[in-house]
């Protein structure tokens, strides 16, 4: 009996808080919990929870944008319960990713998880969820199975029809430039699994049996199946080298505030909403509710990166 509780979701059943007894798990499930573990954090913001895991010794995080997307304040939740300010170093709005850097002193032996690759995933194999699911502390891992890859369209697609509907309302009144973004991620590529994935989850990574990330946990319906956006994306973001985001901050007693996100093309397109489709408005401000007014109050500080 290990002297720590593997929580475990499977498809379609709902995550227990707690558990009495351990139980019944795999030797691979074991073991990637085991390995996996202290690599994983838990996202908190102003309106909720999400996951994320170290992709950089010196205190980077990957994550969701709908995470933290229209938030002020980063906290990461490290594996030993300690909370770390956060910020917003990079977004990749059409794919759904951000990486967050961990602010102040890092913790010790911060351990990366090895990105590997989705192109030779197959139909069936075995793939692994990590995360927080409904924003609780214990961390769970959601075994499932691989079954295809899709875009962005066919998520859209699967919706109901008054989503649809709703899409091609949105994409009839964009600008020039929004439509262009919008039709990137209606093409984006996705790997749809069947894994039970709740909300907190979003974020955390899905792994191949060897314990190569291969996917970031994005969206899911009631029916546990889920869509995960390739590992492939968030390599891009992390070998990015010309910023597509500005991101200002401001200090004031110690805590690290985001005041302001904009573009460093000029151009403005608002972010998405329900992670389906691009939501812009070409009447909307330049910026919105959504990307945070600037705070004249502290220290203003400015990455670019």
């Amino acid at each position: 009996m290990p002297d720590h509780i593997i929580h475990e979701l499977k498809p379609g059943l709902k995550p227990m808080e707690s558990e009495k007894l351990q139980p019944e798990v795999d030797a691979v499930t074991r073991k990637l919990f085991d390995d996996v573990s202290p690599s994983m954090v838990k996202i908190k913001v102003d309106d909720g929870s999400g996951s994320g895991f170290i992709i950089d010794a010196s205190g980077d995080i990957a994550t969701d944008a709908h995470v933290v997307l229209g938030n002020r304040h980063i906290t990461v939740i490290t594996s030993d319960g300690v909370k770390h300010a956060g910020r917003l170093k990079a977004l990749d709005d059409i794919n759904d990713l951000a990486i967050i850097h961990i602010e102040g002193e890092l913790p010790k032996d911060l351990k990366p998880l090895h990105l590997g690759s989705s192109k030779d995933l197959k139909a069936d194999q075995s793939v692994w969820a990590f995360g927080h699911p409904s924003g609780w502390d214990p961390l769970f891992v959601e075994p499932g199975y691989f079954r295809r890859t899709e875009t962005g369209q066919d998520v859209l697609s699967a919706e109901s029809e008054e989503v649809r509907e709703h899409a091609k309302k949105v994409l009839a009144g964009l600008t020039p430039k929004e439509k262009e973004e919008a039709d990137s991620e209606l093409k984006k590529p996705m790997l749809n699994a069947r894994v039970n994935i709740q909300h907190g989850s979003s974020g955390g990574p899905l792994l191949d049996s060897a314990g190569n990330v291969i996917g970031i946990t994005d969206l899911s319906n009631l029916n546990s199946n889920s869509d995960f956006t390739p590992v492939e994306s968030l390599i891009a973001l992390m070998n990015q080298k010309t910023p597509k985001f500005n991101f200002t901050y401001k200090l004031d007693d110690k805590e690290l505030t985001l005041t302001d996100i904009t573009r460093t093309s000029g151009d403005y397109r608002s972010p998405f909403v329900d992670n389906i489709i691009v939501m812009g408005d070409a009447q909307k401000k330049p910026t919105p509710q959504m990307f945070l007014a600037p705070d004249p109050v502290g220290d203003i500080i400015k990455y670019n990166m």
